[in-house]
Parts: C-alpha cells; structure tokens; sequence
C-alpha cells in the first residue's frame, strides 16, 4: 500500500523520441486505408476519474463536532473518523471529509465540496461494495459542481479499505485511497462508427495536451478503453502524436480543443504505426539488444526456456524492492528452464557503476544496455517500472502480470508461486 512501491514513472523517456529512428515496425495489411483524412467529434459533458492514479489517506477519529455544522448528524452508535480529501481545482488536500460507519449498516461519506464549512443532505455520499462478495472494500464517487467550460462535475473516486492497516497508522485510524486525475471523454466518428477517445484533463488550465499526458481510444470498439499496461488501446504520450490502430485505421490526436468542444483526429498511414501489440498466446517479435559486455544479442537465444523480461532501473526504488525476489527466483528454477532478461534503463554513463551494482547484488542473468533498446521500450510504450512479462520456451506470452485478468502474477511473492506451478518439474 505504501507509495513509495506504486509503479515509478521514467521521466528521461520524454528525451528518448530524438535519440534514434524507430525501426521496429509491426507487419501490416496492405489493405490498410490512406492517410491524410480528419475525422472529428465532440467531448461528453461529465468526466472520469482515473481510478488508477491513487493516493492513500489516513483518516483519524472524529469526537467534536462542534468544529464542523452537520444538518444531519449521525447517531451516536456512529464510528466516525475525518481527514481532508484532493480539492482538483486548488491542487490540494482541502476538502473536508468524515467517513461514518453505523454500527451495522453500510458506511457513508460526508464531504464538503462547496467548501463553505457545512454538511448538508447533497453532501452525504453512499458507498457501495467495488465487489460484490467482498464487504471489505468499498467505492463512492465524489463530484464536485463546475461552474464554467463544458463539463458539469468534476470527479473524484474514493476507496475505503475496511479493516486495512499500514505500519505507520494507529488504532481507529481509517486507510482511504483517492484519484488524483480525471479524463475528458468524447466520440469521434471514424469511418461511420462512433470512436470513445478520452485525454488527460487539466481541470485549473481547463485544457488537454493530446502530446502529453495520459490518452485512450475505443480500439476494438467494444464501447470501453483498456488502460491497462499493453493494452493498444491506451498510451502516455510524451510530447508525440500517438498512433492507434482503430479497425484497418491508424489516427492520432490532431486537436482537442475543450473551449470549442471539437476532437480532430488525423489518419496515417499503416507504415506510420510501430507500435508492438502484446497479449497473451501471442509471439513477442525477435529483437537485438547489447549487454553489458558489449556482446550483441538476440531474443530468439532464449527459445526453450521460459523468460522473464524484466524492465527496470537502479534509479527506480520498487525496482530494486524485487532484485531479492528475482535472485531467489533464479536461483530456485534456473534448473527449470528459467532464465531471466533485464532491461536495464540507467543511462550510458552509468555503465560502469551499473555493472558494480549487478555483481554487488548476485544479479548474474544477461541484461540489456539501455540504448540498445531505447526503439522497444517506445514501440512497447513501457512508462512504468519495473514492467515485467513472462514467455514461453517459444516466446509467446505466458503473462503480462495483470492482476485484473486474471494472469500470473510476476512481483514478489507472488512471482514464485507462479512459476512453481507454471515450469516443468
């Protein structure tokens, strides 16, 4: 639960789009349409919050309520504990919240949004069950009123672990989580079909940097957008327009004007898509990378085993949080056909420090040099570390550790019990 093992994000990627000529490029229909064409729609009026991008509170007991004007008070039977909640618009901790839990009914959450230091009825929140078996975890959605632009409310996702404790929180003290960022969604009508997208929304500036930022679009068209790492159907752009295979299309993000409420989406060529698609069962494409010993290298050398490949970096702090999970794995099955690959981020003038830090940490399986796959890690559009996936012995994907889908899980712990049940005795 601590942050500091939430995933990190690379900030030296927004300077790798100068380093090299992406050459990697996935093998396309040939009846792929033009390019040159505009497609546009326009923005829904409400929200979304990004449920993903979570900070953790703690919220401590409440007595004395004559620090706060409730219309409605809750009973006495009521535990009820208060903490500050993500005010989006100031960009700070500033709305006041107290989480009440009737002693055997379902808890509910005052917030106050207005901000004028009273809670009335509109500002009691329900919460409901985010599982419906498991009476534990609990999720209500906060909106607070806009008064200008296009979008009515702005959102905010609470997430409130019953009966979770981190080390450092102290009896009756309550863990809630909530979102940080919020996306703006629209359609766009693309080839008579109308096409989800959604951006990034910057609700204190009141716009949305298709270039920057965190973007989706509606690829298969099933009426939702995967933001899960891999999927092609999300990307984080790092001052690029990001390309989208949309059917036999490929768009980018042309304009997203808010004030205007236009979305302009531009059509490329097959050619211009390079990004590789990874899903389970399907073939990672062969690449070459450098290690450490200046050795040139390809994937296919690995065929027979089962791999895992591992991006990472010193630089980032869960990454390191794994390097003991990762030795004893290796330790424990390499006579099980396992091997590992890392993908190593540090930049090239901290080669020679890096490879003290393998040897110091018994990390003796190959590694890659980050410039030697600066063109994957774009094509993959890896942005947070470490990422990890595991392949078969003949490179498919056996998972992409993606908890929501139900595929083995590949950190800490969990990373061994995968592997014990998936390779050969």
């Amino acid at each position: 639960m601590n942050r500091l093992f939430q995933l990190c994000h690379m900030k030296q990627l927004r300077r790798l789009s100068g380093l090299v000529t992406i050459a990697t490029a996935l093998v396309v229909s040939s009846t792929a349409k033009p390019a040159d064409q505009d497609y546009t729609g326009k923005f829904d009026p409400q929200l979304v919050a990004n449920q993903d991008d979570r900070e953790q509170i703690v919220f401590r007991p409440f007595r004395d309520f004559s620090k706060i004007k409730i219309v409605n008070p809750p009973g006495s039977d009521a535990t009820v504990t208060a903490g500050r909640l993500y005010h989006a618009l100031s960009d700070r901790s500033a709305i006041q919240a107290l989480l009440v839990e009737p002693q055997g009914e379902d808890p509910y959450l005052f917030a106050d949004v207005d901000m004028n230091g009273e809670l009335d009825d509109k500002e009691r929140f329900a919460f409901s069950r985010e599982e419906d078996d498991n009476p534990l975890i609990w999720q209500a959605t906060i909106n607070q009123p806009l008064k200008e632009g296009i979008f009515q409310n702005l959102p905010l996702y609470v997430l409130y672990l019953k009966k979770v404790r981190t080390d450092e929180m102290k009896e009756g003290e309550r863990l809630i989580l909530e979102s940080r960022s919020v996306f703006a969604r629209g359609s766009v009508e693309i080839q008579g079909k109308k096409t989800l997208v959604q951006y990034d929304y910057n609700p204190r500036s009141r716009k949305i940097s298709p270039t920057s930022g965190k973007l989706g679009v509606d690829c298969d068209s099933d009426g939702e957008i995967d933001m899960d790492a891999f999927s092609p159907e999300a990307a984080e752009a790092n001052d690029e327009a990001v390309i989208f295979r949309v059917g036999s299309v490929y768009v980018s993000t042309k304009k997203a004007d808010v004030e205007k409420n236009l979305i302009t989406m531009k059509s490329h060529s097959a050619s211009d898509y390079k990004r590789i698609e990874l899903r389970m069962g399907g073939q990672v494409p062969e690449f070459e990378f450098t290690d450490f010993n200046n050795k040139k290298r390809k994937l296919s050398e690995f065929r027979g085993k089962y791999l895992l490949i591992d991006f990472w970096g010193m630089w980032c702090p869960p990454c390191r949080h794994e390097l003991s999970y990762l030795r004893a794995a290796y330790q424990r099955f390499q006579a099980r056909k396992f091997e590992i690959l890392g993908m190593n981020t540090d930049q090239a003038e901290l080669v020679s420090q890096i490879k003290s830090q393998l040897d110091k940490n018994g990390m003796t399986w190959p590694q890659a040099r980050r410039e030697s796959i600066i063109a994957l890690i774009r094509n993959l559009r890896i942005h947070s570390y470490p990422t990890t996936v595991l392949l078969d012995p003949d490179g498919k994907v056996l998972s992409l550790n993606n908890r929501n889908k139900d595929q083995p899980l590949l950190r800490g712990n969990d990373l061994l019990k995968s592997l014990d049940q998936l390779l050969p005795p």
